[in-house]
């Protein structure tokens, strides 16, 4: 008598079950880490947008203005004069004051907070004469604190013609 045992193997053993399982959950944290760092650079990107708005419309407001109008005034000096020889280099060596950005040694300042709640410092600096005689070379800075609390910034350059 030869007997034949025949296995009949149906179903998951619990290691194999295990194992997929694990396979699952370290899948599923991979999507999870992936979904927080897509909101945190959606989050960045508006507070950027919103700066480059910001930038925008306060530079095509300065632009809007005559060209003697107060805002648009060397009110600390250091853009008026600073070209010597006229070879669009300033002579003194600070870039005709138009990287300042403090309220005290600005041209002009102001703030905007946005709809995230996030405050945006606006500085415009006045370079006259710059870079051509009869004109005003305006830089916008827009700064904020971005996440981690680093200070970010835009800056715009336009000139403003006599005319």
């Amino acid at each position: 008598m030869n007997k034949r045992i025949i296995f009949n193997e149906k179903g998951f053993t619990l290691v194999e079950v295990m194992i997929g399982i694990t396979v699952f959950a370290i899948g599923i944290l991979a999507v999870a880490a992936m979904q927080i760092s897509s909101v945190k650079g959606n989050s960045s990107a508006v507070d950027l947008t919103e700066a480059a708005n910001v930038a925008q419309d306060r530079m095509e407001a300065l632009l809007a203005l005559d060209y003697n109008a107060a805002d648009l005034n060397d009110d600390d000096g250091d853009g008026t004069g600073q070209d010597l020889d006229d070879n669009n280099i300033d002579d003194g060596g600070n870039d005709f004051g138009l990287d300042d950005t403090s309220v005290a040694t600005s041209d002009g300042a102001g703030q905007y907070r946005g709809p995230t709640n996030v405050l945006y410092n606006i500085f415009w600096n006045i370079a006259v004469d710059e870079p051509f005689r009869e004109t005003k070379r305006i830089r916008l800075i827009v700064q904020w604190q971005g996440d981690g609390g680093r200070t970010r910034q835009i800056v715009l350059d336009s000139v403003k013609p006599l005319t």
